[in-house]
């Protein structure tokens, strides 16, 4: 792992001729690891060592793309050399987003403002780059994205946790309170804020009224909003519509992509709607970061956004609800009580609390499952702040496989929870 450069030479042994000259790596580069990647290579390297691996731990459909874009990748490559878009990527594929604005939450877009990315992970590199400057306050949710976190230091910037509320989500008064706080200190002002709703890892959503009053008042104080609409399409019943900030005002940065809701995560698609102020900066650095999206990716894409593939998404949710009750039912047996999990109410992701029940090193927990179980979840340290000591009693399950899959992956880890391997893991269970 990387480590910040300190500026001192290595001592241990005499420079040669042929050496390099004192090498190092950066120090934007000392950031955490992506630990839920982590967790995927070790499970991985169990598969290919003749293990059974069950995966709660990734953000990945099981399912695949809808057929229809797997058609037209099919005929794509065989008929075309599929070389460089534009930067923004294809007209036909920013004209089928735009409809889908305009379809789906009643807001022209112009396609103009829509660059297409190499994945949703593209697109906020991006979007950092052109909106905050080094030494910039920009906020994310105490429990979020890790990428969040980990990009944003990279970049210079300073990350401001907010705490969240009793629903897991990030509204007008918790940015007002944390901006109160900052002014009081003498601090300097946040400069931007970035959430998700659905949010990873809790599933949590903003009602609409509650999104509206987060836009004005970004608005109103200056603050840059990033809106993080990866998972939105795949909203369980009785849950708030999952609303797009530009409901409510122009000024967003929105993200989102093909991954999640199209089970396109290999295909590495995504897209962001750039406001006026940061259309053309947010262009230019597309065309020097990325080049652009990747080509059969975006022409299968306009296949994935129609009506045909439409319906069989939408039994991709219907499994990801029931999948939702087979690992509820599983964490009720290990003894987890509904107020020590956030509510699930879209995405594929169930994030619970083990505090009470004896869990304090989430990272080794879930390696110990893994090893012991062939169980791979991912712990709760990737998702919140470093030195916070919460999310070393915390961990997220993602169930976006098959329901069998699921079943099997909770039936093991309940057994594991149960046996003497486990209990070792709950020294301090009341």
């Amino acid at each position: 792992a990387c480590t910040t450069y300190t500026g001192e030479r290595d001592t241990r042994k005499p420079m040669q001729k042929s050496d390099p000259p004192n090498l190092a790596p950066s120090r934007r580069s000392a950031i955490r690891s992506f630990k839920v990647m982590d967790v995927v290579a070790k499970a991985d390297r169990l598969a290919r060592a003749g293990r059974e691996i069950y995966h709660l731990e990734v953000g990945q459909p099981q399912s695949s793309a809808p057929q229809p874009a797997i058609r037209v990748a099919q005929e794509q490559l065989a008929a075309d050399r599929c070389g460089y878009t534009s930067a923004r990527g294809e007209p036909p594929l920013r004209q089928a987003i735009a409809d889908m604005y305009l379809r789906e939450y009643g807001v022209t877009v112009s396609t103009d403002r829509i660059h297409l990315t190499p994945g949703s992970s593209g697109a906020f590199t991006i979007a950092f780059m052109a909106a905050f400057d080094v030494g910039d306050a920009v906020a994310v949710p105490a429990v979020c994205y890790p990428c969040y976190r980990n990009l944003l230091q990279c970049y210079g910037v300073e990350v401001i946790s907010l705490p969240v509320d009793a629903k897991y989500n990030v509204t007008a008064a918790v940015l007002a309170a944390g901006q109160h706080d900052r002014a009081a200190a003498g601090l300097p002002a946040i400069k931007g804020l970035i959430l998700s709703s659905p949010a990873n890892p809790t599933g949590a959503i903003l009602t609409p009224e509650e999104l509206k009053a987060l836009c004005e008042h970004c608005d109103r104080t200056g603050v840059q909003f990033i809106s993080d609409e990866l998972y939105h399409k795949i909203v369980f019943e009785g849950a708030p519509r999952a609303a797009c900030a530009l409901e409510y005002s122009s000024s967003p940065i929105i993200i989102n992509g093909f991954s999640k809701a199209y089970s396109m995560t290999g295909w590495r698609l995504g897209w962001l709607i750039a406001p006026d102020h940061l259309d053309s900066c947010v262009d230019a650095l597309n065309q020097n970061m990325n080049v652009s999206a990747p080509t059969v990716s975006q022409r299968a894409a306009v296949a994935a956004l129609g009506e045909e593939a439409a319906a069989e998404l939408a039994q991709h949710v219907k499994r990801y609800e029931d999948n939702r009750a087979v690992v509820v039912s599983g964490l009720q047996r290990m003894g987890v009580q509904t107020h020590e999990y956030a509510p699930p109410q879209g995405a594929f992701y169930l994030y619970a609390d083990l505090g009470r029940l004896g869990v304090a090193d989430s990272l080794g927990m879930c390696d110990a499952l893994l090893q012991d179980a062939g169980v791979a979840v991912t712990p709760g340290v990737d998702f919140e702040e470093e030195g916070s000591g919460v999310g070393e009693r915390r961990v997220r399950l993602s169930f976006p496989g098959t329901t069998e899959h699921v079943a099997e992956a909770m039936r093991r880890l309940v057994e594991w929870w149960e046996s003497e391997a486990g209990l070792r893991w709950r020294g301090g269970a009341e």
